[in-house]
């Protein structure tokens, strides 16, 4: 059954700008210790692709579970791929819901949609 769902667009030139200006500092408040590991090692087209495609689906997933980030924060949630590249979300599931997410990037925007079940 179907508990909630979330949604968040983000345009990805601001997310680029923030990065441009803040560099390091504006990665750790979105990434979490495990997504940090490989960003480094990116170009800054797929840095900005992966900030942009974690801090939608974090902002989605907090819409959903109608917190926001209150008592989650966006470095606490790992968006992971698994071996076909579907993006999946880590982090402390205390309610034991099944997470559904979606995410699609363009070249101006980022959109990611979860969809919480029971």
């Amino acid at each position: 059954m179907i508990h909630s769902i979330g949604t968040d667009l983000v345009e990805n030139e601001r997310v680029k700008y923030l990065y441009e200006r803040y560099k390091g500092r504006f990665a750790k408040k979105i990434l979490s210790k495990s997504e940090l590991e490989d960003f480094e090692k990116l170009t800054l087209s797929q840095k900005i692709k992966k900030m942009c495609s974690s801090f939608t689906a974090k902002e989605a997933l907090v819409k959903a579970l109608g917190t926001g980030f209150r008592g989650i924060y966006p470095p606490d949630i790992s968006v992971i791929k698994n071996n076909l590249g579907k993006p999946y979300l880590s982090f402390n599931n205390s309610a034991n819901f099944n997470v559904h997410l979606s995410i699609t990037n363009t070249a101006r925007y980022t959109l990611s949609f979860i969809v919480l079940e029971k």
